[in-house]
């Protein structure tokens, strides 16, 4: 009989029976433990089995092959354990701690019972190890210290004193796992074989090597009308038709001698239960065992019986066919003579068409002239509209500035009516070098030359950047502005300056939209690849039809008496310029024709030249 005991117990089996492993005498004095070997996890581990009992049971005393079992013990792949009488752990090797994911403070002293399911233990109890000494090769399952089960082979020896008694025992534990998933795979694979083999949409039977029929599947059974306990353990050749069954055998001992696995395909003619020949390709795949003697032939069955009978049309129908083709032959002459005809006029019509292709090609290159005079006239209105709004912010500065000096009456007393004019002066004068800012972005987006900056921005300080900027007018109609910002939001690589002007326009449109005492949310919130920003108010709902038109230039959500919803003037387009430009979209919802939501992306990643980023979407 094979002996697999493991290598440790082969070794403690060996040194006792040379006397070198035995029981010491209650009489005998304890040697003192040194520092050195206090700490040595081997020693340690039958120091503990020495010192445990006291003066009731005698223990280990290893002597000379310390050295050797500390080798074999601390290098072993698999995990070795030790318990005292009462079960709980006392050594283990260091892959036992891989093995379990448990220190050394939590095994130290552990019951072993708790390193099992409740079950398996019972099934561990249940083999009497005690009174057998020894079982080898228990499969089971110990639990890691992370509740996960794991699939081990274990051996187990109890160790004794030399009266007889359990002083502890030893365990060798091998992780199963890879095995155990390699049967499961196994079966699955197996079962699928045979769900295959079972409900193949063609015909299969397996043969012994003396042709008796050891297995059939559904199809088999199928076309040929029978039941699966009428063909098992029949010869294949009673089925085959009878002018064909002795060629059928002596071809059947051809393959068993030739010793191929395969052989080719070959025609059979099989007869129904009912009587019906079937016409099949057969194909046979020879199993041998290793000294070459055939176990079992596999073949698959190719039910060509229709074929055979379009085979047979198809030959009569090849008859008329040429009959047909000889016909249309000349039928086809005659029209190839007409078709010559044909084709001369046709090359007359594409000489006309070559002569139209030369003038649209001049026409082309007429429109292709015009093309650039328009440009240059594009860049002409470009320059006169950054010179026109320069002039202008000039003169609206200056009289913005004699209108502040009046104010505070630096050129002499004015009266509050005086004071109110000049107010409105002031005030429009902020409007128009507004407009006339707003316009000169809105050029420099279309022409692709606004400049950007882009840096790594901390979007929350952004946008409190942006509400402290707006809450001003927000004051005024007593509105409050709420924001909903996470913690954890990546930096954007944006321009800081265009992005705060965005959010800045949105709010300035909330408020204006928004009814007194209400409030305005802002949220931003962390999409895959990007960053979404609401910004929703109270106001009244844009209708749908009207949203896509919303950041066209200078349009008004509602163009009647009633202006709750705000004049958006430019601020929309420009916005809108802005996050395109970094790549971004921008759109507006309502919820129940009640509020609005403003809300627009930006990507995580920068995008590269911003600048020529919009210059193909016309902002008109």
């Amino acid at each position: 009989m094979k002996n697999d005991d493991p290598e440790i117990i082969k070794t403690l089996r060996a040194e006792e029976r040379l006397g070198r492993l035995h029981s010491r005498s209650m009489g005998e004095p304890r040697k003192p433990v040194d520092e050195e070997c206090e700490n040595d996890s081997f020693v340690s581990m039958f120091t503990i089995l020495r010192q445990h009992k006291g003066e009731d049971i005698p223990t280990i005393d290893l002597g000379d092959p310390i050295e050797k079992y500390r080798i074999i013990f601390d290098n072993s792949a698999v995990a070795i354990m030790l318990t005292d009488e009462n079960e709980r752990i006392v050594h283990w090797n260091s892959y036992t701690e891989t093995l379990l994911g448990m220190s050394r403070n939590e095994l130290m002293m552990k019951p072993v019972k708790y390193l099992y399911p409740k079950e398996e233990w019972q099934k561990i109890r249940s083999e009497n190890i005690r009174q057998k000494g020894i079982q080898h090769h228990l499969e089971t399952k110990m639990i890691r210290k992370d509740n996960v089960l794991v699939d081990v082979d274990i051996s187990l020896s109890v160790l004794k004193d030399r009266i007889g008694n359990v002083i502890g025992s030893i365990g060798i534990i091998k992780d199963n796992s890879q095995n155990k998933q390699m049967e499961r795979a196994l079966r699955v694979s197996e079962e699928k074989f045979k769900k295959i083999y079972e409900k193949a949409p063609v015909p299969y039977h397996t043969l012994s090597a003396d042709g008796t029929i050891t297995d059939v599947n559904e199809k088999w059974c199928q076309l040929l009308g029978y039941e699966r306990q009428e063909i098992i353990g029949r010869p294949i050749f009673d089925f085959i038709h009878c002018d064909e069954q002795d060629t059928a055998k002596t071809s059947f001992r051809e393959k068993i001698s030739s010793r191929k696995s395969y052989t080719g395909g070959h025609e059979r003619t099989y007869i129904t239960k009912n009587g019906e020949p079937r016409v099949f390709v057969i194909n046979d795949f020879l199993c041998f065992n290793e000294s070459g003697t055939v176990l079992s032939i596999y073949s698959t069955m190719d039910d060509v019986t229709d074929r055979k009978k379009i085979e047979g049309e198809l030959r009569k129908a090849h008859y008329w066919l040429e009959k047909k083709v000889q016909e249309r032959t000349v039928e086809l002459t005659k029209q190839n003579t007409l078709l010559k005809k044909r084709m001369n006029e046709y090359k007359r019509t594409i000489g006309g068409l070559h002569i139209e292709q030369e003038r649209l090609q001049k026409s082309q290159k007429r429109l292709e002239q015009q093309n650039i005079k328009l440009k240059k006239l594009d860049r002409t209105k470009s320059n006169f509209l950054d010179i026109t709004t320069h002039e202008l912010r000039s003169s609206m500065s200056t009289i913005k500035g004699y209108a502040e000096i009046l104010l505070m009456e630096s050129l002499g007393p004015v009266n509050d009516e005086q004071k109110k004019g000049l107010g409105v002066v002031v005030a429009n004068t902020n409007r128009s070098t507004q407009l006339l800012q707003d316009i000169l972005d809105i050029v420099h987006l279309e022409s692709g030359t606004m400049k950007f900056s882009p840096q790594k921005t901390n979007v929350k300080r952004l946008v409190e950047d942006a509400i402290g900027t707006s809450e001003p007018a927000a004051d005024v109609k007593q509105i409050k502005i709420s924001t909903e910002i996470p913690k954890e939001l990546p930096e954007l690589t944006i321009d800081k300056e265009r992005m705060k002007q965005v959010l800045i326009n949105l709010l300035q449109n909330a408020i204006q939209s928004s009814p007194e005492n209400s409030t305005i949310t802002v949220r931003v919130n962390k999409e895959p690849g990007e960053v979404l920003f609401e910004i929703q108010d109270e106001g009244r709902g844009i209708p749908k039809q009207k949203q896509k038109k919303m950041f066209d230039v200078i349009y008004q959500a509602d163009a009647g008496a009633d202006r709750t919803i705000g004049d958006i003037g430019l601020g929309l387009s420009i916005s809108r310029g802005i996050v395109l430009s970094h790549g971004g979209k921008i759109w507006v919802e309502n919820e129940n024709n009640t509020g609005n939501v403003m809300r627009f992306t930006l990507p995580n990643k920068a995008i590269q030249q911003m600048e020529g980023k919009f210059k193909v979407v016309d902002l008109f």
